[in-house]
């Protein structure tokens, strides 16, 4: 296997690098005893900016729900666009006994985070570690967990010196839900188009915006 170079990221390009604002994620625990486990979620979102905050679902009473309440803390593993590496991502959503490491069943390679237990999996292009901040219990037994950023980190060829992502490396991908029978959907390819409208409202979003994403 080829060397893999992981990029720390400073907080003023973390924002950049959770992009499109929804992936599909493995998720990272650890249990009170210390042993790891991950997860797939399609379900995984940045939910606000600065500072950055990411949100997912899972549910009540799995591993990953027991383990986030326990110790607080969870790893969200951005993968690509990779047959091999997507294959494996299938593995981590099979319901394998508490104590058995879904990072060894798929074959992927536990790298120790940089501020948090829960560990990164080196196959992953892009890493966010996370402390829990709330929960909430949805009905049929849905737990929303949402949690600060606190590290970040990526595949050094995955990201251009000003945070910005790389996207035909950085391979983004989507899952399209279980009634799909374990799909994926790429989105890594980028359009760039102009807003045909000069109003005031139009002026007032631009003004926002360099409000809101000045540069660090």
């Amino acid at each position: 296997m080829n060397r893999v170079v992981k990029q720390d990221q400073p907080p003023k390009f973390w924002d950049r690098l959770f992009a499109p604002s929804s992936c599909l994620a493995v998720i990272t625990t650890v249990d009170a005893q210390g042993r790891a486990n991950a997860a797939s979620y399609g379900t995984c979102t940045r939910v606000n900016h600065e500072p950055v905050y990411i949100a997912f679902t899972t549910s009540a009473g799995k591993d990953t729900a027991n383990n986030l309440l326990a110790t607080g803390e969870f790893t969200v593993n951005l993968p690509r666009w990779e047959r091999s590496t997507l294959e494996k991502v299938r593995i981590c959503g099979l319901p394998f006994a508490p104590g058995v490491s879904e990072i060894e069943k798929a074959g992927f390679t536990a790298l120790p985070a940089k501020v948090v237990k829960p560990p990164r999996i080196l196959e992953c292009a892009r890493h966010f570690e996370c402390r829990l901040e709330w929960t909430r219990e949805w009905a049929g037994g849905r737990l929303m967990v949402c949690g600060k950023l606190v590290a970040a980190s990526v595949d050094a060829d995955c990201v251009d010196d000003n945070g910005y992502l790389v996207w035909d490396r950085a391979l983004s991908a989507h899952y399209c839900g279980a009634p799909y029978g374990g799909g994926f959907v790429a989105a890594f390819q980028t359009m760039f188009v102009d807003r045909p409208y000069e109003g005031p409202e139009a002026e007032q979003a631009e003004r926002d915006a360099r409000a809101m994403f000045k540069e660090g």
